[in-house]
């Protein structure tokens, strides 16, 4: 499958920085937090010319007074700020404003795409002689702007597009997934989760992200990843060991916890397993490694298990992916976004936290073809087709079927993780 310009540049990763020590990091960034002999403190979260060392306060106040003046107004963005509260909160010329724009995008994708034969809705805007004095004035003000990089030329066509799943939000509020609390001298990991398009196994789709504290472990990550392989039923089997139903484990509002599946971990050629078992995922992950051609083969190595591993122990690469795997062949993949120290405004407890969620695609009922389907119907000679996904009025109303070897299988409900509680 070959990829789009555009598809190659959402499902892009990377690229990779230099590898960070977790634990020397915190420790660098609070010696300048204290200072030494040598050095003056030096605050990681530096808000105001007040915190600065003493010799980068002398340096400017040795400047002349006219000179500080110049850069105080040229670095001042008071008037910017004012203009676009004042846009923002006027209906009328932020309708201007979101008009305007449309125009000029759909004038570019005319422009670039030559060779579409999609016509796209145009927006139409108003005669300049019939607009409103405001929307006049505003209009000249942002025509006036010197700055080369606010108008839209036509090679931004290529970085312009409609939001797609993974650009919404499923959460209301961060969500709280546990009950860590953070330290004074702690950093904090923020962790960006990938899966795989159904319909092109080479493009990643952002799919939830995660703010963890150094101090905790690969396996309370693990568990903060939404997953609906997670939510999979469990099995019914009889005594002679056959599936005769399925029966849904729901725990709401909480994260799903997998509880039925083992995983493995690779981070930096290092494979991490739950340590359940000898032969766990990882060991299975490391033996068919073993078994590979050479020119394929990928030098790997056995880590200690995820619930002993933490974050401050690891040497990471920003943007780098890294790889899970678990309930059989369901894979993620995970970057590593942002590492800094934790700041007193941050949540203080809760970690690990959720931030965002991309929204579940359902599958949509066939015989109503309006709502999401519920169950998945094994052997049923009505239906034609086998496996059936269905409503649950759909169902309700054609009946129990006279057929004991049909199995009603309960699709995932995505409760588990994707459920959203407003902040204590």
């Amino acid at each position: 499958m070959n990829l789009t310009p555009g598809q190659a540049h959402e499902a892009y990763v990377g690229p990779p920085s230099e590898p960070v020590e977790v634990s020397a990091f915190v420790e660098e960034a609070g010696d300048l937090q204290d200072g030494s002999e040598e050095e003056a403190p030096l605050p990681v979260f530096t808000q105001s010319g007040a915190g600065l060392p003493a010799s980068v306060r002398a340096a400017w106040t040795t400047l002349p007074e006219d000179e500080q003046q110049r850069i105080t107004s040229e670095c001042c963005v008071d008037d910017l700020r004012a203009s676009l509260e004042d846009t923002v909160k006027n209906p009328r010329l932020m309708g201007h404003v979101a008009r305007t724009h449309e125009a000029t995008v759909h004038a570019i994708y005319e422009t670039a795409d030559s060779l579409n034969k999609r016509k796209r809705k145009r927006t139409t805007l108003a005669d300049p002689s019939e607009e409103h004095p405001e929307a006049v004035e505003l209009r000249k003000k942002l025509k006036a702007t010197k700055l080369k990089c606010w108008p839209l030329t036509v090679h931004a066509a290529p970085f312009i597009r409609t939001p797609r799943q993974p650009d919404h939000n499923t959460l209301i509020h961060v969500k709280k997934l546990g009950t860590a609390a953070a330290k004074e001298r702690e950093a904090l990991i923020f962790v960006t989760v990938y899966n795989r398009q159904s319909w092109g196994q080479r493009i990643l789709s952002r799919s939830s992200q995660h703010v963890l504290l150094s101090s905790q472990t690969l396996e309370d990550f693990f568990t903060a990843i939404p997953c609906t392989a997670k939510e999979l039923p469990e099995e019914i089997v009889d005594d002679a060991g056959d599936i005769i139903g399925y029966k849904a484990d729901i725990i709401e509002d909480d994260m799903a916890v997998d509880k039925h599946s083992e995983a493995a971990m690779c981070i930096e050629d290092v494979l991490y397993g739950d340590g359940k078992a000898d032969n766990d995922y990882s060991q299975k992950v490391f033996s068919l490694c073993g078994t590979l051609p050479e020119e394929k083969r990928r030098e790997v190595t056995k880590g200690p298990p995820m619930g002993q591993t933490k974050w401050s122990s690891l040497t990471l690469r920003l943007h780098e992916p890294y790889w899970v795997l678990h309930a059989g062949s369901c894979e993620h993949f995970f970057c590593v976004t942002n590492i800094r120290l934790w700041h007193p405004a941050d949540p203080a407890s809760g970690y690990p936290l959720t931030t965002q969620v991309t929204p579940p695609l359902s599958e949509i009922c066939r015989v109503c073809t309006k709502v999401p389907a519920v169950y998945s119907i094994a052997g049923d000679i009505r239906l034609g087709e086998s496996p059936y996904l269905i409503c649950g009025p759909c169902w309700r109303w054609m009946g129990e079927p006279k057929d004991e070897e049909v199995l009603v299988v309960p699709l995932p409900q995505y409760r588990q993780g994707w459920m959203s509680k407003a902040p204590e």
